[in-house]
């Protein structure tokens, strides 16, 4: 045990040494262009109401939190469901990580299981369906726990464009850091916006947790502390798991309760009908996906930058709609050096690869940093280009006042 410890030890040191020198060559640009996503703070919904129902916590948690759908924290209150309530003809459904009946578990589940927190978490799940289907159908791929299908709820409540305080970004969460090597991230790419790529670098990253430390527990706690972190609490606790560490203090607090959470949101889910609520679970009256087709895509392919605005236009589709299946492109553009594909609705490959190849590629002149006092316009006049063909390539409004600091790309007229 020991040894394969400090094998975990020396892997995770060296990941980290390596994701350490790969971060500190990314562009400030990226940064500056995430700046405008919505501020999600996760994890810390239950934690907010847990303080205010003297639930134990050793951290102190800021109460104006804001939920993906719009709600504050103080709009709940947590009133627990109690068991004699509940009917007894509905069979329990164990769940394949063995713990939610836990004490620590116990907790959370009262919270989500309160009448106002499962409207909540009725929503995210209902809002999130598409993309619960295609993690879980990567999952039953993988040979994953199920129970996994709900990380994303305590992560980002299933919001595709979520960043935290920290930094992290989308619906699994990832900071900039840890990105490589599951994730593209440069100028014009941030996977972790992608939906569907972050949930295969997701299960990647956990599946290489659980091989490293042969527990889902420890596997699971590790991609919100670390593997590195896990593995020095391991060394300091030889043979430990992860409640004993999360029990007696070997963990952060964050990483403590994250289990237990996604445990009790899980639990809540699954036996929904035990508990006497009603949760959407995404599946027909035989158990089969309401939706079989969720997450399926054709592709086309595209050299140099090309608009993703002009591209619905062509085809005749909702702009938002082909920007949802590309939300890695967050300037609006395909990567100008590289072939890049382009995510088109089933069925409409064909016609995008002939819309693209009657659309001119951009090209660009520079990479220009905005300065106090510029305008598009002005910038526009100043490099021989236009006001549209700035937006197009940028992400931005016409009338949009450019922050000092923010990073354009000039395209040549």
């Amino acid at each position: 045990m020991m040894r394969i410890i400090r094998s975990a030890l020396l892997c995770a040191t060296c990941f980290f040494a390596l994701a350490s020198g790969a971060a500190s060559q990314e562009r400030a640009s990226l940064e500056d262009e995430l700046a405008s996503l919505p501020l999600v703070q996760t994890l810390d919904t239950a934690d907010a109401l847990k303080r205010r129902n003297s639930l134990s916590n050793d951290t102190a948690i800021p109460e104006s939190e804001r939920t993906s759908n719009g709600a504050t924290t103080e709009d709940f209150d947590v009133q627990p469901v109690a068991r004699e309530e509940m009917p007894l003809s509905v069979a329990y459904k164990e769940l394949d990580i063995p713990g939610a009946h836990r004490p620590s578990v116990q907790k959370y589940r009262d919270y989500y299981l309160s009448e106002k927190s499962v409207k909540w978490l009725s929503s995210v799940l209902e809002n999130g369906e598409q993309y619960r289907l295609y993690v879980r159908e990567k999952l039953k791929e993988r040979g994953m726990p199920s129970v996994l299908e709900y990380l994303p709820v305590v992560e980002s409540g299933y919001t595709t464009n979520a960043k935290s305080k920290s930094g992290a970004v989308g619906l699994w969460q990832f900071m900039a850091n840890s990105t490589k090597p599951f994730l593209v991230r440069n100028d014009f790419v941030d996977e972790r916006l992608d939906p569907w790529k972050s949930t295969d670098a997701a299960l990647a990253k956990l599946e290489e947790n659980f091989n490293m430390f042969h527990d889902w527990p420890l596997a699971i706690a590790a991609y919100n502390c670390g593997a590195g972190a896990m593995a020095r609490a391991l060394a300091k606790n030889p043979g430990k798991d992860f409640w004993y560490l999360a029990e007696h203090k070997q963990l952060r607090d964050q990483t403590a309760q994250y289990v237990p959470k996604l445990l009790a949101v899980a639990d809540a889910a699954e036996n929904a009908a035990y508990y006497a609520v009603a949760l959407p679970s995404a599946k027909d009256e035989k158990g089969e996906p309401v939706n079989p087709r969720a997450g399926r895509f054709d592709y086309a392919e595209t050299k140099g930058s090309i608009s993703v605005r002009r591209l619905a236009h062509e085809l005749k589709i909702d702009e938002d709609t082909l920007s949802s299946l590309n939300s890695a492109l967050f300037r609006g553009i395909t990567p100008p050096a590289d072939v890049w594909h382009i995510r088109v609705p089933e069925g409409m490959a064909r016609s995008a690869q002939d819309a693209i190849a009657a659309i001119e590629p951009y090209r660009f002149q520079m990479r220009y940093t905005v300065h106090e006092g510029d305008s598009l316009w002005g910038i526009a006049k100043r490099f021989g280009t236009t006001v549209d063909a700035l937006c197009d390539t940028n992400n931005v409004k016409s009338n949009a006042v450019l922050r000092i600091g923010k990073i354009l790309y000039i395209p040549v007229k």
